[in-house]
């Protein structure tokens, strides 16, 4: 474990001190939250665009911060890696404490600066809250090593998470609340984990909701990451130069 925690830790500094990535991950989801609160002041439009916001950011970080595995195996990194004496089991590990750490402090900020910035009514209802993210980062976390096992570049990582985490969240019931989508629509809002921990979250923290009744979306996205973490963990596992 402490050579996980090793691992995990040279990853987060490496990420923390990089500028522009300080940028995307943390201050431009910030100036978003802030815009958000300029929309109309209807009940719960804010609350959940500020959630939208949140959910897209974290899942647009953790897919391309996943993908970093494909340049290391451009570059011949991640050979030398699978051939060293540490367990492969202990390097997936230290890989995933370290998404799971960003992906906390980006989720902690636009929480805390949603609330106390700029308005939003979180009310409470915190332990439920930690519990919905910490599957939803998971899930996400799962389909960006999913992709950078079957992707050949990080910029189609990029083009494709982009595509997959903007359809869902633009057409997931989340930035625009629809009274009658179509089929397609509403297809997609129930495949999207952004509108499942979206809608979750906004439960939660605005009316109060308990765990026990988020069980549905908990166990969609559970499923979601768990199928996609075991595949892309596989299929990394055997990459080859």
């Amino acid at each position: 474990m402490r050579k996980a925690m090793s691992i995990a830790a040279t990853g987060f500094r490496q990420m923390i001190v990089d500028p522009m990535y300080v940028v995307f991950t943390l201050a431009m989801p910030i100036v978003m939250t802030w815009a958000m609160s300029f929309l109309p002041d209807v009940d719960g439009v804010y609350e959940m665009a500020s959630l939208g916001v949140l959910v897209m950011f974290v899942a647009l970080n953790l897919i391309t911060s996943a993908s970093a595995v494909i340049e290391e195996r451009r570059g011949g990194t991640w050979q030398r890696i699978l051939q060293s004496p540490t367990p492969y089991t202990t390097i997936m590990v230290g890989h995933f404490i370290k998404l799971f750490a960003v992906a906390w402090l980006q989720a902690l900020l636009l929480l805390a600066s949603g609330k106390f910035l700029f308005g939003a009514p979180w009310n409470g209802g915190y332990g439920a809250m930690a519990a919905v993210m910490t599957v939803y980062i998971f899930a996400m976390t799962g389909l960006g090593l999913f992709l950078a096992s079957v992707l050949k570049t990080p910029g189609q990582v990029q083009a494709v998470s982009t595509g997959f985490v903007m359809v869902g969240t633009m057409l997931g019931d989340i930035f625009f609340p629809m009274e009658n989508p179509s089929l397609a629509i509403s297809l997609i809002s129930k495949l999207s984990p952004q509108s499942w921990a979206a809608h979750s979250l906004k439960d939660i923290l605005t009316a109060d909701a308990g765990l026990a009744s988020q069980a549905t979306p908990i166990a969609i996205m559970l499923s979601f990451g768990l199928v996609l973490f075991a595949l892309g963990a596989h299929r990394i596992s055997r990459m080859e130069g």
